[in-house]
Order: structure tokens, then C-alpha cells, then sequence
């Protein structure tokens, strides 16, 4: 009997402390700000979509975090990075999202070119919509960079043919800007929506297929304070930066940039 009252208390106080060193989910979103606006932190330890949800239920279930800190970061693609010498969340990270070879208009010496992801390191700004971009004038300007990430990808990709032929790959949640103005995520994009070339025309989407991809996706943030600065080009296409498949996911379906 006496066996039995020292076990449960020692499950007992096990429980105890595993509950008193969750995370919190204000905690949790608290420190995902603060590692993914401190430079360089967390940009290689980016993973997939899919990686991140393994993490967040492990993380959850070993009682690092708590199931409404793992619930918001499912939700907004923050994932936990344990550091197992002293068993705290040492980090809160990001996920990526573009192919490999997807061409990102950056800034590099002065000079605005389009450059493979997979090439772009810290020394490069991006270009995104200006504030006072419309529909019928999509402004842009020149941004450093905040974040950016890569990572494997185990679900297949999003391919989209638009009708003059330009081909845009990402994975299922990243930001798509659609013709008129609303932003939604690549999931739900459908056949004869259109996109927006940088040039401000307008294309239908001719195709959507599916692939699977061996190499890392990437994503990259600007340091825009305005919702559309978050608005980068891709191929030559208007899409959604880091910001809109985490902070801003609650945006996703309402008209972001207007006539």
C-alpha cells in the first residue's frame, strides 16, 4: 500500500510539473514574434507544413506547450524548437513555401532583379506593393528583408498554369492574390479565377495539378508595417509573403487590395 501511495504521488507530481512547464499559448505567441523579427534566428530551422504539424503534437503531448498554444500555431504555421539539453522551447519558428527555382523579385546593390529562392540569402530586400497600391495601379516598393526560411515539403505542391502559359509552384497554405483583389490561400484557389501579373494583368487560371517536390521550399517576409507591403511578386505574379500564411492567415478570403 505503501508502494502504491509513493507511485501515484510520484505520477502525480510528474503531471504537476509537466502542466507547470507548458508553454501558454500567450507565451507561445509572444516569443514566435520575438524569434521570427530577430533577424536570421530561426531561417534554418524552417520546415514543412506538415513537419511542423509532427512537431507542434509532439510538443503538445511531452507537455512543452499547451493544446491551445499548439491549436494557434497549426493555425498560423509557428512551430516549436526544443532544446533538449535544458527541455524549454528554445524557439518559435516558421515554416516555407515557395519552390526551389520560383523567381523572387529582390533588391540587390540597387538594382531590382529576379532571382531563384533558393539563391537568396540575407543580403537581398524584396519588392512588394506600395501603401497606396490599387487595382488599377499596383505601386510597388523596396522592403528589407525580415525573415526568411526553407524547408522539405512532404505534401505535393500547387501548380498553376495561368492562360498565357506562366507556371507559379507553392505549397497548399501559401498566400495566392486573386484578379479582384482578395487574397486567399493556394488550396482554394479554383479553375477560372484569376491572378495578377506584376504589370497589373489580369490571368485566369488555365490549370491546377498537383507535385511532388524533393528540394526545400522557401518564404521571405518584408519589413512592410501595411498589410499589402506583405504583397511580393513571384514568376512575375502577385502573391502573399511569409506574413499572410502566419499573421495575417485570418485576413485569408477578404479584399486586400481595392480599385
Amino acid at each position: 500500500m505503501r508502494s502504491l501511495m509513493i507511485l501515484f504521488t510520484t505520477l502525480f507530481a510528474l503531471v504537476a510539473f509537466k502542466s507547470e512547464a507548458a508553454m501558454d499559448i500567450a507565451a507561445y505567441q509572444s516569443q514566435a514574434t520575438t524569434d521570427n523579427a530577430a533577424h536570421g534566428r530561426c531561417a534554418k530551422k524552417a520546415i514543412s507544413a506538415t513537419e511542423c504539424v509532427k512537431r507542434i503534437d509532439w510538443a503538445v503531448r511531452e507537455g512543452y506547450i499547451t493544446a491551445r498554444a499548439g491549436e494557434w500555431g497549426k493555425a498560423n504555421g509557428f512551430y516549436p524548437v526544443v532544446d533538449f539539453y535544458d527541455r524549454t522551447v528554445g524557439a518559435v519558428c516558421k515554416c516555407g513555401c515557395f519552390e526551389a527555382n520560383t523567381l523572387i523579385r529582390v533588391t540587390k546593390g540597387g538594382d531590382i532583379v529576379d532571382v531563384a529562392a533558393k539563391h537568396i540569402d540575407d543580403s537581398y530586400g524584396l519588392v512588394g506593393l506600395a501603401k497606396d497600391a490599387s487595382l488599377s495601379l499596383l505601386s510597388t516598393n523596396t522592403f528589407e528583408m525580415r525573415a526568411r526560411t526553407k524547408g522539405a515539403e512532404e505534401s505535393d505542391l500547387y501548380v498553376f498554369i495561368l492562360e498565357d502559359g506562366s507556371e507559379l509552384k507553392v505549397t497548399q497554405h501559401h498566400g495566392m492574390l486573386l484578379g479582384n483583389g482578395a487574397m486567399v490561400a493556394a488550396k482554394d484557389v479554383e479553375l477560372g479565377q484569376t491572378m495578377l501579373r506584376a504589370d497589373g494583368v489580369e490571368l485566369s487560371v488555365a490549370s491546377i495539378t498537383r507535385e511532388p517536390t524533393e528540394l526545400d521550399v522557401y518564404n521571405f517576409e518584408t519589413n512592410g508595417a501595411e498589410v499589402v507591403n506583405h504583397i511580393i511578386i513571384a514568376n512575375d505574379i502577385l502573391v502573399g509573403d511569409l506574413t499572410w500564411q502566419n499573421q495575417l492567415q485570418a485576413e485569408l478570403g477578404q479584399i486586400v487590395v481595392r480599385q
